[in-house]
């Protein structure tokens, strides 16, 4: 019974103690140690998350960091060294953002993720949650005011309020969905030059 409960302690003291060290990117300050930022782990891996895991091993976490979690980041996601604290390397970081930049808690530095919000929003960005990013409510002020928060920086303000519109493409050029596609469909079926409804127009 001791000699199982040692093993099951190993198992468990890595992951306990793991802490960000080497690269602290999408990582903030939280008083006591770097925890993981929403955006960190907020896109997906370009690749399979069954690759992802093979090409960036580490014990700290199964397939991704945790929100506001310490887990270590892996070592080959910044580095070609074997420990911290090791120099960061850009061609080893550069590809780890490129295709599995969610195992490896570098979301934030894509291209979706990388821009800078409004500077007078409508809304706090701070406050900005998932569920918003998806709402049909919120998303298109979020594409203007706050698209860093939800990985919108890519997409220059034009977006499909209604997520889910490229399932069916057929319905760009449905008789009596026009109104509905040029509000709603946006991007999918290229009306990006079509103005969006004033939000505080009633329409």
């Amino acid at each position: 019974m001791l000699a199982l409960f040692s093993v099951l302690l190993s198992l468990l003291v890595p992951a306990t103690q793991a802490i960000i060290s080497g690269d602290f990117n999408c990582t903030a300050y939280n008083g006591t140690s770097f925890v993981w930022t929403p955006s960190a782990v907020a896109c997906q891996n370009v690749l399979s998350d069954r690759y992802c895991e093979a090409a960036y091993p580490t014990r700290s976490y199964p397939n991704y960091p945790t929100e506001n979690g310490n887990e270590e980041r892996p070592l080959l996601c910044y580095t070609l060294g074997t420990a911290t604290p090791s120099p960061v390397n850009n061609d080893a970081k550069s590809a780890a953002i490129t295709h599995c930049p969610k195992t490896c808690g570098l979301c934030c530095q894509t291209t979706a993720y990388s821009c800078k919000n409004l500077q007078f929003p409508r809304i706090n960005c701070a406050t900005v949650t998932r569920a918003m990013c998806q709402s049909v409510t919120w998303r298109q002020i979020l594409a203007d005011d706050c698209p860093a928060v939800c990985g919108f920086c890519d997409l220059n303000g034009c977006i499909d309020a209604v997520v889910g519109c490229d399932n069916d493409i057929s319905i760009c050029n449905a008789i009596g969905m026009q109104e509905f596609v040029n509000k709603n469909c946006r991007r999918t079926c290229n009306r990006c030059s079509i103005p969006t409804p004033n939000p505080c127009s009633g329409r």
